[in-house]
Order: structure tokens, then sequence, then C-alpha cells
């Protein structure tokens, strides 16, 4: 090798690159922690060429698919770490040879946040797909992404108030989990949560798809439960939830709901997702 012909800038980066490797390490740790954003507006998705490469991508390496919804809130300590010890399941459902894809709010907060973690000590062995509302998540917004999910879909709906976004993102998250499940098996877990969740229900419910109760995890999941047992709650918000479900008729197919209860840890869920979708 002639180093006459070699600028010497280019001599002394790639020393420097010899002698201290991890210089490059920080900016590849640094993308891999973080989703992917697709931006998208709720006006006719199916018309974005952007999502419908990406559906077709998940699609292609995936055949069933998990969705969460609800949340951890209003939980004893012990409870919260019970309930979101559970979503190791979804590990436990990949490593069984499941190709599986999961969908959530991307936020880094209950049980996307344990999916998030669920995801990382799978190594990363399935997508996960968070869907927000984009004037809630960075750069407009303050509310954290999970930095272990794969995907986060950005919603702008120009028909939201600038107040209050959340909940703004449930047609397209559910226009897009239908795509995404489309002749395929799927099935929806519903852990705790309040008036969004009871929405979410309902679409998962006109979709015809199995959804999984977790019992004991309380206000939405815990009214729904109730309605399905036909047993009284005294807490003042499950009451309320529970008068809104059946209001809703979110019940009018009994035989779509399982209910889990938390004490059956990760295995227990495992086997429900398992019952679903097939597999171990």
């Amino acid at each position: 090798m002639n180093l006459r012909r070699i600028p010497a800038s280019v001599v002394v980066a790639s020393a420097l690159l010899l002698v201290l490797p991890s210089l490059s390490r920080p900016q590849a740790v640094d993308v891999a922690g973080r989703p992917r954003v697709l931006e998208v507006s709720s006006v006719a998705p199916e018309k974005n060429a952007q999502l419908s490469s990406f559906i077709a991508e998940i699609r292609r390496t995936t055949d069933a698919f998990v969705i969460l919804s609800g949340g951890a809130s209003k939980m004893s300590e012990d409870h919260q770490r019970e309930l979101l010890a559970m979503f190791e399941a979804l590990s436990l459902v990949a490593k069984s040879g499941r190709r599986i894809a999961v969908g959530d709010g991307g936020t880094q907060a209950g049980i996307m946040e344990a999916a998030g973690d669920a995801r990382r000590t799978s190594g990363n062995a399935f997508p996960l797909i968070g869907v927000a509302p984009l004037r809630e998540i960075p750069p407009q917004g303050k509310t954290p992404l999970d930095p272990n999910h794969s995907h986060v879909v950005g919603v702008d709906n120009p028909s939201t108030s600038t107040q209050d976004s959340w909940g703004s993102e449930t047609d397209t998250m559910y226009w897009l989990f239908d795509k995404l499940a489309e002749g395929r098996p799927s099935v929806a877990i519903v852990a705790n949560g309040g008036g969004i969740t009871l929405s979410e229900v309902g679409s998962n419910v006109r979709a015809g798809r199995r959804i999984i109760l977790i019992e004991g995890s309380g206000r939405a999941a815990d009214a729904l439960v109730s309605l399905l047992r036909k047993t009284q709650v005294s807490d003042a918000e499950v009451v309320n939830l529970r008068e809104r479900a059946e209001k809703g008729g979110l019940i009018r197919r009994p035989e779509l709901f399982q209910i889990v209860p938390m004490e059956a840890g990760a295995p227990g869920l495992r086997d429900a997702i398992a019952a679903v979708i097939g597999g171990r």
C-alpha cells in the first residue's frame, strides 16, 4: 500500500478506528434502541402507499397477530408487578416458534413497556407495532415511546382537538390491525384500562376476534368480567365502566371472551394465546 496516495485525514481517521473501535458503537446502539416511526393520516389510510408497504412487510414474516389493550393504572405495586410479568408470555410464544406480530399503543408505560421488555428478552423475535396519536409523541408531544418496539405508527387525525388526542387514533389503529390480521389467527388481550379500552374491545367484537380478559387487573377488564359472570362490583369506576360496556352491548357475543386470572402468570397467558392462534 502506498500511503503517499492516501490523504492524511483518512489515515488519521482509520488509525483512530483501529485504536478506539468503540467510538463507532454508540450510534449503532442508539439506532437499535429506537422504533421506526411512520407518520400517517387518519384520512383514507387505505390509500397510503407507505402504510400498504409496511403491512406487506409485516405479513411476509408473521402468520398470527396479538393485540394488547388497556394498561396498568390505579393498581397496587404488587398487583402491577404481577400483571406486567404476565406479558413475558409473548416471549414464550415467540420462542416456541410461532411467528407472531404484536400491536399496542407503543408508549413507554404499563403493558406496552412490558411487551417491549418481552420482545427484548426474546431477542427481538417478533415485530411489536405501536399506534399512537402523532401529536402526543415526540417530537410534537411529550409522551415517550417504548424503545423496544420495532415500529410506531403516529396517526394525525385532523378532526381532533389539540387539547387531547388520545383515542383519536383508535379507528386507524384497528383498521391497521385488521389488515395485519386479515385471514390469519388473531387474539386481543385486555388488562385494566378505561373508556378507550372499551372502545377497542368494541372494535375487536365487531371483527369477531377472540378476547382474553385478565381477571383481577381492575377497571375495564374487571368490568367486562363482572358482566360475563353476572356478578356485582363495588368500585365506583368499575361500576361506571360496567354500565358503559353493558349499554354498548360489548358482551353480545360472549363466546369470543376467555377469562384468565392474574394468578395464572405468564405460562397461563401463553397457553391462552396458543389455544387461539395455535402452537404450544
